[in-house]
């Protein structure tokens, strides 16, 4: 069955007067329908920058400089790197969606929530005002938001921040798209707020058939919610698999690294009344003009191998493929598995 959405071979660069910065390098994903892919790695890995790629709103001096963005459709597919800015303006909004990262500055001050979420309706389905209200009623229900009728007619600087998020995700929704796109959909709101947010989405996508993408660093998330899974590292894909498999048989250094990292709860103090340290990656995400060559990760990686008796498989001057070790599970490593020293402890 064809995907909803195939990245094929992406690659976004910000040209910037100190030299081309190479955000995104050659990443290539793809959505079925219905379904939630999780795309996971630290701050500076990439993630957003990809997410805003699919849309065509990486701002200047970024660019998209290759690759194809497949959007299914009936009969065939548009590829949004190349669709003409009237037809994509069509598209954002109506048949993807998208919740940004930060609900406290997303949404337009000046503004009734009201007319926002209302405006998406009239721009893709043509809908008077007053039809255009309602479906901005139901939306503000849909997502369970407290005293609808109330809000709105009210301004974003009058909800709290996991109100904001719901009437985010209200805009989103608004037209049912086929993909909605959520960036860091929990970032700033209390845990209690956060599984609230969760559940509606998970509930969302089972009435509405709507696929996501969700991108966040918090694994917990991505193994409550996530079909799929794909772990990025300094612009490139280097794991994927379904979450199931991923959190049972992780096999990059990097991802390895980021399970070892999470608190263990049941962790019990010795008799000092300690716990044992925490876990970390040595180092960190070097920025976009100073990636090394071969494998990016190399640097951090303590089961990396160079030099000559490394050959064919240098890790600091070969770059590993993307290639699929089992069904379904694709790692980009010369020596997948062997990094169980990968996270070092912390006091």
């Amino acid at each position: 069955m064809t995907p909803l959405l195939e990245i094929k071979n992406l690659v976004t660069a910000f040209h910037t007067p100190g030299g081309r910065v190479p955000a995104v390098d050659g990443v290539s994903l793809s959505i079925e329908r219905g379904s939630t892919l999780g795309l996971v790695g630290e701050s500076g890995c990439g993630k957003s920058v990809t997410a805003m790629s699919i849309l065509r709103l990486v701002a200047a001096p970024g660019v998209i400089e290759s690759g194809q963005i497949l959007l299914a459709r009936d009969g065939g597919a548009d590829d949004l790197v190349r669709l003409p800015e009237p037809a994509l303006r069509k598209v954002r909004g109506g048949r993807v969606g998208m919740i940004f990262q930060e609900p406290m500055t997303s949404l337009n001050p000046v503004f009734t929530i009201g007319d926002q979420v209302a405006e998406v309706v009239r721009l893709h389905r043509g809908a008077s005002r007053e039809a255009a209200r309602a479906r901005a009623l139901e939306m503000l229900r849909l997502v369970r938001l407290a005293d609808p009728e109330r809000r709105l007619d009210e301004y974003p600087h009058q909800l709290s921040g996991g109100m904001r998020q719901r009437v985010m995700i209200a805009m989103a929704l608004a037209c049912e798209p086929d993909l909605v796109i959520a960036d860091e959909p929990t970032t700033a709101l209390d845990v209690t707020i956060q599984a609230q947010v969760l559940d509606l989405l998970a509930d969302l996508r089972r009435r509405l058939g709507t696929a996501i993408l969700l991108i966040t660093h918090d694994l917990g998330v991505v193994a409550e919610t996530c079909d799929e899974v794909a772990v990025m590292y300094a612009g490139r894909i280097v794991e994927r698999a379904s979450a199931a498999t991923l959190f049972a048989r992780p096999l990059h250094p990097y991802t390895i690294g980021l399970l070892a990292a999470r608190p263990d709860p049941e962790a019990r103090a010795d008799a000092t009344g300690r716990r044992p340290p925490l876990r970390t990656i040595p180092g960190m995400v070097p920025p976009p003009q100073q990636f090394p060559p071969g494998c990016r990760f190399h640097p951090r990686c303590a089961a990396a191998r160079t030099g000559a008796a490394a050959a064919p498989h240098d890790c600091a001057a070969v770059v590993p493929a993307l290639r699929e070790v089992e069904p379904g599970h694709f790692v980009a490593c010369h020596y997948p598995g062997e990094s169980g020293l990968a996270a070092e402890p912390r006091a």
